[in-house]
């Protein structure tokens, strides 16, 4: 199954993408649905927060041994959308969170008026 790394956390998630969200002035975001309470979603996905989605790789047979090995699973760095947006709880024991790109107005914003200053 997919997971999520993030706030060195690793979490079975379900993940889907809009490359325009009409709900979300236009960027593209990602939409993460996992099992977890509201509070700690909203503690792991804030503004600026670096996360990945890890893919599972197959087991392989190595050459050298014969055994099957599973590899490392791939890692997508997914720290652009770096844009905290709802939290959605589902009241099953799951919560979707949204994470969005910049829009080309906000980097634009961004770059004239510098980032954050925290």
């Amino acid at each position: 199954m997919t997971e999520i790394e993030i706030g060195q956390r690793r979490l079975k998630a379900q993940i889907t993408g809009k490359l325009r969200d009409g709900d979300w002035d236009y960027r593209e975001s990602k939409s993460i649905t996992l099992e977890t309470d509201y509070e700690t979603a909203a503690s792991l996905f804030q503004n600026g927060a670096a996360w990945a989605i890890l893919v599972p790789c197959q087991p392989v047979e190595d050459p050298d041994t014969g055994e099957m090995v599973t590899p490392e699973p791939i890692r997508y760095d997914n720290s652009a959308f770096l844009v905290a947006g709802d939290i959605t709880d589902h009241r099953d024991g799951t919560i979707t969170v949204k994470m969005g790109r910049l829009t080309a107005l906000e980097e634009t914003l961004e770059l004239i008026y510098g980032g954050d200053e925290t």
